[in-house]
């Protein structure tokens, strides 16, 4: 039996938000917390992340990493 099911995991979903984040020039907390829903929401439309996968811890976690999502980015200020 082949697993057709993909993995996704925070740090996955995290690296693919950075690389957004850079294109739509996204720098303030409000519009990366938006930014982090639609990409949890973009794959769960295509049916990559099922309906029933516990994404709400996942959206925490992807949150709390604004910080360091702003250090990638090469900001020098919140």
């Amino acid at each position: 039996m082949t697993d057709t099911n993909f993995s996704f995991t925070p740090e996955n979903l995290f690296e693919e938000i950075v690389a957004r984040g850079r294109e739509q020039g996204v720098s303030d907390q409000a519009a990366y917390d938006d930014m982090v829903e639609e990409v949890i929401e973009a794959h769960r439309g295509v049916g990559e992340i099922h309906t029933d996968d516990e994404t709400e811890d996942w959206e925490e976690q992807l949150r709390g990493r604004f910080e360091e999502y702003v250090s990638l980015l090469g900001e020098a200020q919140l």
